[in-house]
């Protein structure tokens, strides 16, 4: 296998303030690229100091700091099972105790990630992080903020996973919790970090928890809508959870996100937020006709004067930052469940009926009424390669017409 080439370079076209010149980390991959020391040295130090094989008195001491910085460039690229810039340069400038720690990798990707305005998936590692950290600390006198990799064993994983049941945990909230931390130890292998042997994970398996969605009957929905409250509360969160099963069971966020530009006089538009990080194939924008219901709630709640650039509803404002949107959505999301919660009890249904169960009532009434493909390609899944060649071949007035029959309770 090909390796990089380490050696110092004395830059020694233009001088310092006090006549020295820089020294440089000079890596020769198919391309060399050069590093900045910190350090720099004359032309007689860097030939009596670095070219010669035994130096004395001050020019030994030179050589020793000189060998010093090309060892560890040495280092760092013997540490890489590929080599890549990008990896050698986590290996260089990190510490190995830092390479060698969980809590490191995983603060430095929930960084990257807010960086990406990926607030949900940040807030989501930081929870597997805290939830791991409070684990580990338990009757600790002193909070351990350091984990290697090499401890996190089957057995770990095992003992973590009794905990967080015995916490009243779900094995659903488990999964979401360990997920992260597998993510994590595929990158570390990858980035040549640590070794495939400590990989946990071939022999302890993630639990996953059933996620049965009960279905509501045409009938339990027409009491949903036509029950009649003065709530004002309620019937805001209704109708935005009606919004949600009318419109290809639009994700709460991408109500929040919905602007001006995307809507005509006949339909909207929207790329689902979840997937625009995780796919990396151009999404296609869903389509979603206008039926009279769906004006009635953009006429109702939507702003009245916006440009092309204002979000239809004033959930988000121009301006906002990632994290401040995040934030808002939460609360939007919180807000709709709450109330749609308490209207489930008034009207009898015996579980609770947050804002998914709008998205799972459009699968199961659309399916019902055109077949599987078109629930997926209207719901903007990618797992059947042929959905959107099939969703092509619908004309818009049969979607108009599918839409309409999603209300065909009431009558």
């Amino acid at each position: 296998m090909k390796k990089a080439l380490i050696s110092l370079y004395h830059d020694t076209r233009r001088p310092l303030e006090d006549g020295k010149f820089p020294i440089k980390l000079r890596v020769y991959y198919q391309k060399a690229k050069m590093y900045e020391t910190g350090m720099a040295v004359s032309l007689e130090e860097f030939e009596h100091g670095y070219l010669e094989p035994a130096p004395r008195g001050r020019f030994r001491e030179i050589q020793i700091s000189l060998k010093a910085i090309e060892s560890k460039g040495i280092e760092a690229a013997n540490t890489l099972r590929f080599f890549s810039f990008a990896k050698f340069e986590r290996a260089l400038f990190r510490s190995k105790a830092s390479i060698n720690n969980i809590i490191d990798h995983y603060s430095e990707y929930i960084s990257d990630l807010e960086g990406q305005d990926r607030i949900g998936t940040a807030s989501n590692y930081r929870c597997s992080m805290n939830s791991i950290l409070r684990f580990v600390n338990l009757d600790r006198a002193h909070r351990v903020e350091r984990l290697t990799f090499d401890t996190i064993t089957p057995e770990f994983l095992q003992r973590y996973e009794r905990w967080a049941l015995n916490k009243d945990m779900s094995r659903s909230t488990v999964g979401i919790y360990l997920r992260p931390l597998r993510k994590l130890f595929n990158t570390a292998i990858e980035n040549g970090d640590i070794e495939p042997e400590v990989y946990p994970f071939k022999k302890y398996k993630i639990p996953t928890g059933k996620n049965i969605k009960k279905n509501i009957e045409k009938d339990v929905l027409k009491s949903l809508y036509t029950w009649e409250t003065d709530d004002e509360f309620i019937i805001k969160a209704r109708d935005f959870w009606f919004f949600s099963y009318q419109c290809n069971g639009i994700n709460f966020r991408d109500i929040a996100e919905l602007k001006f530009k995307n809507v005509t006089d006949d339909y909207f538009s929207f790329l689902r937020h979840k997937t625009l990080n995780t796919t990396r194939e151009d999404p296609t924008p869903i389509v979603v006709p206008i039926t009279a219901s769906v004006a009635r709630i953009i006429s109702k709640y939507g702003r009245k004067n916006g440009d092309d650039r204002d979000y239809v509803f004033p959930i988000f404002e121009q301006g906002m930052d990632a994290k401040e949107r995040h934030r808002v959505n939460q609360n939007f999301i919180r807000f709709v469940n709450q109330h749609m919660n308490r209207l489930a009890k008034i009207v009898g249904i015996p579980f609770n009926l947050g804002t998914m169960y709008a998205r799972h009532s459009f699968t199961t009434a659309v399916t019902r009424e055109i077949g599987l493909e078109f629930a997926q390609e209207a719901l903007g899944h990618t797992t059947l390669a042929t959905t959107q060649k099939y969703w092509a071949g619908f004309e818009s007035k049969v979607k108009h017409e599918v839409a309409e029959k999603l209300l065909d309770f009431i009558t």
